[in-house]
């Protein structure tokens, strides 16, 4: 599901996640709204019907290019500088295209689905985790450790409890983390931990630690991650 915001002749595209708020939210298009700017940071709207998100989708990174939904207020906004605040701000999609154009508009906004003229983006690397009859989907950055995990797949591998927030398991080789963002963990990041040489999947929020890297987010099945164990198959979608 993509997105497209036009407002004073400046275009903005959003990649949608698989939640239920975004679906939710996608439903609703073709809309015209009114652009309301909050903090010098973001530009806000308010959909005429309001998105339902649930605990395990509700977090919110407050990064430059983030679409997101602040639930006790019922608006949507486009954020053009970093801005976080607090846990009831949910992630509706990420900038694909025109990042630097939000900070532009003003006014009134046309919101349309961007079925048939998607931009041409780099192809990302998805990957999926089954454990117990039920599937994770994360998108990985494009770091070097990323894709280095990445060209280790497929693998059946054993999935480990660590504290009361993260599963971890132990890719066959370690992963080189030039180039590689430091983690804030939330709900549903994939990191990696360098020091023990582990692959870390969040599902609860953990914050920034040195040696822990972001390798990429979960776009589906983030309430999954808590009931992993046993071996779990680790696969290229």
């Amino acid at each position: 599901m993509q997105v497209k915001i036009t407002s004073m002749g400046h275009t903005a595209t959003f990649q949608l996640y698989d939640t239920v708020a975004a679906k939710q939210f996608y439903a609703q298009l073709p809309l015209k709204l009114e652009l309301t700017n909050f903090r010098d940071a973001q530009w806000m709207f308010y959909p005429p019907q309001r998105l339902s998100v649930t605990e395990n989708e509700a977090y919110h990174d407050g990064k430059k290019g983030e679409l997101s939904y602040y639930e006790p207020w019922g608006d949507a906004f486009m954020l053009y500088e970093d801005f976080y605040a607090g846990d009831e701000m949910h992630r509706l999609g990420i900038n694909l295209a025109g990042i630097e154009e939000i900070a532009k508009m003003s006014g009134s906004a046309l919101i349309q689905k961007n079925e048939t003229n998607a931009p041409k983006t780099k192809a990302t690397m998805q990957i999926s985790v089954k454990a117990k009859g039920n599937t994770t989907v994360f998108e990985l950055n494009n770091s070097q450790a990323a894709k280095e995990l990445y060209a280790q797949l497929p693998l059946s591998i054993k999935v480990e409890n660590y504290s009361s927030n993260e599963k971890i398991f132990y890719p066959p080789k370690k992963l080189n983390t030039q180039n590689t963002p430091q983690a804030d963990a939330r709900v549903g990041t994939l990191a990696y931990y360098a020091p023990w040489g582990d692959v870390v999947m969040f599902y609860g929020s953990f914050g920034s630690a040195s040696g822990l890297y972001e390798l990429g987010h979960a776009i589906s099945g983030s309430e999954y991650i808590q009931g992993m164990s046993g071996t779990i198959q680790i696969e290229k979608r």
